[in-house]
């Protein structure tokens, strides 16, 4: 009973399984898997690449993200490098919530973002998710070019709410 009980309130337990598979972009093969503890600090390399200084998330929150029982998060691996990774918060059966996606700078440009996306709308919409959501930088008009193509529309706006910068985001919503 114990036992039962504490897989119940565990972050530690796989809920989410996800088969390693090779995916292509541009004539490049990359490895898409399930995110292990050994990429936080490749995902921590990517952010500060990309973000200004501090980074959004610190390694800590990371490496609990990564062990989320209500979470997915995915890396792409190029000869064992990530170049990219994605989170999903799956916890709620009807809405699924992207909670990071990150291209490394040298691997931008390249349709990675379009894959990752891909990947996850497919994931949920096999799990009978109905709706994803996820919040963005107002200023970062790549993102919004990327979730504009795949059709999120905006719910509302979070007045400064990116601590580093004190940006407004955009919290966005899609029908799967």
């Amino acid at each position: 009973m114990l036992k039962k009980f504490k897989q119940l309130f565990s972050n530690k337990t796989t809920k989410f399984d996800f088969e390693e598979q090779t995916v292509s972009s541009e004539d490049r093969k990359f490895i898409l898997r399930k995110a292990t503890q050994k990429d936080a600090i490749q995902f921590m390399k990517i952010q500060e690449t990309i973000y200004p200084i501090p980074v959004p998330w610190p390694i800590d929150i990371v490496q609990m993200e990564i062990d989320n029982k209500n979470a997915l998060y995915l890396s792409l691996v190029e000869k064992d490098r990530v170049v990219a990774f994605i989170g999903v918060s799956l916890g709620d059966k009807k809405e699924s919530h992207i909670t990071n996606l990150a291209v490394d700078a040298d691997y931008q440009n390249m349709g990675i973002g379009h894959l990752l996306l891909n990947q996850v709308f497919s994931y949920c919409r096999k799990r009978e998710y109905q709706k994803m959501s996820l919040e963005v930088d107002v200023t970062n008009e790549s993102a919004l070019a990327l979730y504009d193509a795949f059709g999120f529309k905006v719910r509302t706006v979070h007045k400064k709410y990116y601590f580093r910068n004190h940006h407004d985001a955009w919290e966005m919503m899609v029908d799967l």
